[in-house]
């Protein structure tokens, strides 16, 4: 094994061979660039504008699983309703010498009012998901807040009146042998299976079912009216902390 000798002595100019200060620089730069590349602290302002961001789209996607189930709820509610007319308009026409399958009076009224609620709370819904995707000025925070917040409780008035007017109408023409709606007239042959008249027996479970699909949706909606106030709510925190920010950065 041979070893290299190095002349420390001083040469002709006078100069010694040490390390040239340019090399202690870089190791100095390369030190500070590696500090440099590490991630940066977390400060508490970075912590609530993650959460309030967390929030937010918690509260968008909560907003589309509701705006979502109301669509399909709605769809049967207006399935059921229509059934339920197209087979009594089918059914109430007959002979005059045949007996008469419906009641001299028929109320019509609680199965029209349980269709224009589905109607109604389809449209509203497929509203909001247009313009919750849709790029649009609606979609910004405030105008989507204050859309949902109208929509929600349109829904909700119409929900708790559709159940309360086919309910009332329903209950006071149940022992009636005169007059009758879909529900209360046909839902008297329910237990008689195959020998009800009529398919009384699809038109009482159909009913039956818009109606309480709409009961389902008084609790959905306001559960909706809920979300909107919650949406407001984190839009007052978050503008309340930004003026308190500025005014920090102001003072200081």
């Amino acid at each position: 094994m041979s070893f290299q000798r190095f002349d420390i002595s001083p040469n002709p100019a006078g100069e010694s061979k040490r390390p040239h200060l340019s090399v202690f620089r870089f190791a100095s730069f390369q030190s500070s660039r590696r500090r440099s590349q590490a991630p940066p602290a977390y400060s508490v302002d970075d912590v609530v504008v993650t959460r309030q961001q967390l929030h937010v789209r918690v509260l968008h996607w909560l907003r589309i699983a509701i705006a979502s189930i109301t669509f399909l709820v709605s769809i049967v509610i207006v399935a059921c309703s229509a059934t339920a007319l197209k087979t009594y308009a089918n059914t109430h026409n007959t002979a005059e010498w045949i007996l008469p399958l419906w009641p001299s009076t028929v109320d019509l009224r609680p199965t029209h009012a349980l269709l224009a609620c589905g109607i109604v709370l389809a449209v509203a819904s497929i509203f909001y998901l247009v313009i919750a995707f849709a790029p649009t000025p609606l979609r910004s925070d405030r105008p989507l807040n204050l859309t949902f917040t109208i929509l929600a409780f349109l829904s909700l008035f119409m929900t708790i009146f559709t159940t309360v007017f086919a309910s009332t109408i329903d209950s006071q023409l149940l022992d009636s042998t005169q007059a009758g709606t879909l529900a209360s007239w046909t839902c008297k042959w329910q237990g008689f299976g195959p020998v009800a008249p009529g398919r009384f027996t699809d038109i009482c479970a159909t009913s039956t079912a818009a109606l309480n699909l709409v009961i389902l949706m008084v609790v959905i909606e306001s559960l909706s009216v809920l979300l909107a106030g919650w949406g407001w709510w984190i839009g007052a925190k978050i503008k309340r902390e930004a003026r308190e920010g500025k005014a920090d950065v102001t003072h200081a």
